[in-house]
């Protein structure tokens, strides 16, 4: 299958370079990550070891045909991935894995085909041509626009021969509230305290903060007519961050790197709901506002 990765960092790299052992693969990608990558191949180090040999580029201008279109973008360029990779928008199906729960309505506006997932691997860039496995998680999908069961599976099949293991979801809306609700818990907390994952859960004070966080985004799902109890999001975020507890979340990345952050595509959407739904989400809030204040001091516009 010919397969595009477009806007190709930690997570986008380490699902291109596992698909392209089977895949004629694509990473359109920073012109310093697709030399090195050119140069030596993409290693990939950690929980998976291997290097990988992707084709790569540094714009999609070059690139003739996709089967299958992963965008890896962080959400607030989902907009403008979207008006680069037009041109595929009636050919290939798209595939978000992205943080947030908006990426899939924005793909739909162009895109015929839509398939949305969720994934809760720890995967941390090092340095061009370099990524880093830090932690085995789940990945889900399901059809979202224009794509149907049958569709899904190909797409489950190819991930699983790459040695993703991936289940069908039956609903993916919902587990993209809880991939939410797990990374609003997780990507503040480790963003402001320069901590990985591990220590968020094994430090008590630290845990509690996490699970109020959680809990609180829990019942503005519930408003929003997602079953999911407190109870279960605080288990998920609990068991993701042990499994990746040497990972740096994406959050933490970016905010020692000084780049933008994703807080309002995930903290921010729950802040919406809670709007909508006037459900009180005064934790949430405030870790909105202390990264939203991070980022200024790290003087990211």
């Amino acid at each position: 299958m010919d397969i595009v990765v477009f806007g190709a960092g930690a997570m986008g790299s380490f699902f291109g370079g596992l698909l392209s052992r089977r895949n004629r693969v694509t990473l359109v990608c920073r012109k310093e990550h697709a030399d090195a990558i050119r140069r030596s191949g993409l290693r990939i180090t950690g929980k998976t070891s291997l290097i990988g040999h992707p084709q790569v580029a540094t714009s999609i201008a070059g690139v003739k045909h996709a089967d299958l279109v992963l965008v890896a973008t962080k959400a607030y360029d989902t907009e403008s991935a979207a008006r680069s990779l037009r041109r595929f928008a009636n050919r290939a199906t798209w595939l978000t894995l992205q943080n947030g729960l908006d990426n899939p309505e924005v793909l739909a506006r162009t895109a015929r085909r839509v398939v949305a997932g969720a994934t809760s691997h720890g995967v941390t860039f090092l340095r061009p041509g370099e990524i880093r496995h830090a932690g085995i998680g789940d990945t889900a999908i399901g059809a979202y626009a224009g794509t149907d069961a049958a569709e899904v599976v190909r797409i489950q099949a190819l991930f699983d021969e790459a040695g993703v293991r991936t289940r069908v979801s039956a609903d993916i809306r919902r587990d993209l509230w809880l991939k939410v609700l797990v990374n609003a818990g997780i990507n503040p907390l480790a963003a402001l305290t320069r901590l990985r994952n591990g220590y968020l859960v094994s430090t008590p004070p630290l845990a509690t903060a996490l699970a109020s966080v959680i809990a609180e985004g829990a019942a503005v799902a519930r408003g929003e007519g997602y079953d999911i109890s407190d109870h279960e999001a605080t288990d998920l975020a609990v068991k993701i961050a042990r499994r990746t507890r040497e990972n740096k979340a994406s959050m933490l990345q970016d905010i020692e790197h000084g780049r933008r952050t994703e807080i309002e595509a995930i903290t921010g959407a729950i802040l919406r709901a809670a709007a909508r739904r006037g459900v009180p989400a005064p934790l949430n809030a405030l870790a909105y506002g202390l990264i939203r204040g991070l980022e200024r001091s790290t003087q990211v516009t």
